[in-house]
């Protein structure tokens, strides 16, 4: 299943390079900005927090990945599938 991103609003395509371009620690020093609540944070940051809380991040052994990228090739399945797999039935063994 593919997911496809929303377009950016014209706001969200402003915040970033500006954020970008000057720093968030300067413009909380200018008074342009200041630390928020979760709450109050804006729109673009709760949609990527949103999506982020259901990933899972795993750092491989360059081996592991290599072997990963070796049988995703000769399977023809991709290597997110495949590591996703290698997790579930390592979790399975674990659970007996």
């Amino acid at each position: 299943m593919k997911y496809r991103l929303k377009k950016n609003t014209a706001a969200e395509q402003a915040y970033v390079p500006d954020l970008e371009r000057v720093g968030p620690l300067r413009k909380v020093e200018r008074g342009e900005s200041r630390i928020l609540r979760t709450s109050e944070y804006p729109e673009p940051v709760k949609r990527f927090l949103a999506r982020e809380r259901g990933m899972l991040r795993v750092r491989l052994s360059t081996t592991a990945k290599r072997k990963l990228e070796h049988l995703s090739r000769a399977t023809g399945v991709d290597v997110n599938e495949l590591a996703r797999r290698w997790v579930e039935q390592g979790i399975a063994r674990e659970a007996g």
